[in-house]
């Protein structure tokens, strides 16, 4: 039976793109922005036990090197406006190299993401309409990528 893992990943130190978005955005006018912050985020399908997975996956050095990254295995649950956004037809190269190099034959797919959390001085209804101009507007490219208010 396939099980689903998600798997968040964000730097310890100050994340600079993340500051210059936020930056940016505020240039734009988007003044109700108050903080960005920058994760990846990794979905995993295995046929696995999920804490033996857990425990395994954590330590692959091409997801989370431990001296500057953090994870966890849940989305942060904040006040924060998150944006997820995938690049089409990405996530088969981590897919193989897991499988074929790194020994996780278990895993049926990987689908990798870029997790934007807004924190926004705004109610959730027009938090949420900020965050989607946020996102057509900056943080994502519509061309090549697609993207989710969760």
């Amino acid at each position: 039976m396939t099980k689903t893992v998600d798997m968040i990943v964000s730097l310890k130190v100050p994340d600079t793109t993340a500051i210059t978005a936020l930056q940016t955005l505020q240039k734009l006018g988007f003044s109700k922005i108050k903080d960005v912050t920058r994760s990846s985020y990794y979905k995993f399908s295995v046929e696995d036990d999920l804490e033996e997975f857990k425990n395994k996956i954590c330590k692959v050095d091409i997801l989370v090197n431990a001296n500057k990254h953090s994870y966890d295995f849940s989305i942060p649950n904040n006040n924060y406006v998150k944006i997820l956004v995938r690049n089409l037809n990405d996530g088969s190269g981590i897919l193989a190299t897991l499988k074929n190099r790194l020994g996780f034959e278990n895993i049926k797919r990987v689908e990798k993401s870029v997790l934007w959390s807004l924190n926004i001085d705004a109610d959730e209804k027009e938090a949420k309409k900020i965050a989607e101009k946020a996102a057509k507007e900056l943080l994502v490219s519509e061309h090549y990528q697609e993207y989710t208010i969760l």
